[in-house]
């Protein structure tokens, strides 16, 4: 293995997560030439990161990224993307060693095939990669790599004083079953500014909230407002990140801020975030556990509705 590429992970949670994956490859093959493909979406995750040699985007046409991976003339390839796509790609570039899950029908396009022991949180089946491989593992902790200094500070008012901003995301961008009812965060959100904290909104999604004018200068509403960089400057400065499953959850946990995550039954065995500073809540209701095809056709979403406001400023405010 003397020129490597990693292909993925492209998705902020999952990128975050497999941090340790980049830093315990570069310990067991110091002297290895490796380079990291991502999609443009965690490109500003991925750009600092010590323990590569390269950062190549991974393009919308799949003739030219055939092509730009050729050049490169990798021997071997860790398909950390789960896509049939990946692997396909890496076949047709020449790349003769391909080693990743066999999921999404592509167990024919690699060379090594991992297996997936399951019942495993994202980091382990992540690293479980290096260990059938009989690598050492010594590290499991998610990081970033950011330049802070580099950071835009247009939200800083928000923590002009000495009062405890919370953060709450309450939805994500597929707006699927795990969003929590947004009457929850209008009434958790004023108990809070009742205790002495602000309030700031977060996240990208279709459910907007509208903001009582009398909580204007202590609920701050910027669902759909910041880009990643800047959404990760206002993480840094938090008290307490609520949210629901999705990648913030794992930037804020990276970031030892304390999270409280809001789960549908069964995700939060491999997609909690991988922090002591976090407690996840989840209900065992009747339809329990969920996967994928479940949220796809859920209408009521009782799980998410079972964790009540109350609940959650507990863990706030013990």
């Amino acid at each position: 293995m003397k020129r490597i590429l990693i292909r993925g992970p492209d998705t902020v949670g999952s990128f975050v997560l497999a941090t340790p994956f980049f830093r315990e490859l570069r310990k067991n093959l110091a002297d290895s030439y490796i380079v990291l493909c991502v999609k443009p979406l965690v490109y500003e995750l991925a750009k600092d990161c010590p323990y590569v040699d390269k950062i190549l985007l991974y393009d919308k046409s799949k003739l030219k990224n055939i092509i730009n991976l050729k050049k490169e003339k990798f021997d071997t390839v860790f398909l950390l993307s789960g896509s049939f796509e990946s692997a396909m790609v890496c076949l047709l570039a020449g790349i003769k060693e391909r080693i990743g899950y066999p999921h999404d029908h592509r167990s024919i396009l690699l060379t090594k095939k991992i297996v997936d022991e399951g019942n495993k949180h994202y980091v382990d089946y992540i690293l479980n990669i290096l260990e059938q491989l009989n690598f050492k593992v010594n590290d499991k902790e998610p990081q970033l790599y950011l330049k802070y200094n580099s950071f835009s500070n247009q939200y800083d008012y928000i923590f002009n004083d000495k009062k405890p901003v919370v953060g709450i995301t309450y939805s994500s961008i597929a707006d699927d079953a795990r969003k929590w009812p947004k009457e929850y965060v209008i009434e958790l959100s004023k108990e809070l500014v009742r205790r002495g904290y602000k309030v700031v909104l977060l996240g990208k999604t279709k459910q907007e909230i509208e903001i009582p004018q009398e909580h204007k200068d202590t609920v701050f509403n910027l669902v759909n407002k910041t880009s990643l960089i800047e959404f990760i400057n206002i993480l840094r400065n938090l008290h307490t990140y609520i949210s629901v499953s999705t990648g913030g959850i794992h930037i804020a946990a990276a970031l030892k801020i304390r999270t409280i995550g809001l789960y549908i039954p069964g995700e939060e065995i491999g997609w909690s975030p991988y922090s002591k500073d976090s407690v996840v809540i989840y209900k065992q209701v009747k339809c329990a556990p969920c996967n994928q095809h479940k949220m796809k056709y859920c209408k009521n979403n009782v799980c998410m509705q079972a964790i009540t406001p109350q609940e959650v400023l507990n863990l706030v405010t013990p």
